[in-house]
């Protein structure tokens, strides 16, 4: 009895998903879409992850603060038990690296122009 109700319960939900897709389809054909910008803290996440690899907006000493971050993340995570590849550790290890040589560079002095 338990199987035959189970089976009715789980054929009814296909059931109910299979019109369900059929009337999300039948609006996409009669509407074009409008792209939305997103908007939350799950857009801004994304936004902020997509600014730190993509070198904008942040400070060379923002962006080493957050490869430390990371990099203490990973190892409290590896230490509860959750292990990461090597590679993803030699990245974030790479980053604090190149971030530590960008601090140390003086700044380039500005060129005189000649007046005549």
């Amino acid at each position: 009895m338990d199987i035959i109700l189970l089976t009715a319960v789980i054929s009814t939900l296909f059931i109910v998903f299979i019109i369900a897709v059929y009337r999300e389809f039948a609006v996409m054909e009669n509407e074009t879409y409008v792209f939305q910008k997103e908007t939350g803290p799950r857009a801004g996440l994304v936004n902020f992850v997509g600014n730190l690899a993509s070198n904008k907006s942040l400070t060379a000493s923002e962006k080493k603060v957050i490869y430390q971050a990371m990099h203490r993340n990973i190892a409290d995570m590896e230490s509860d038990g959750v292990y990461f590849d090597n590679s993803l550790k030699a990245i974030v290890q790479d980053q604090i690296e190149v971030l530590e040589k960008v601090e140390e560079k003086p700044l380039p002095k500005a060129k005189k122009i000649a007046t005549k």
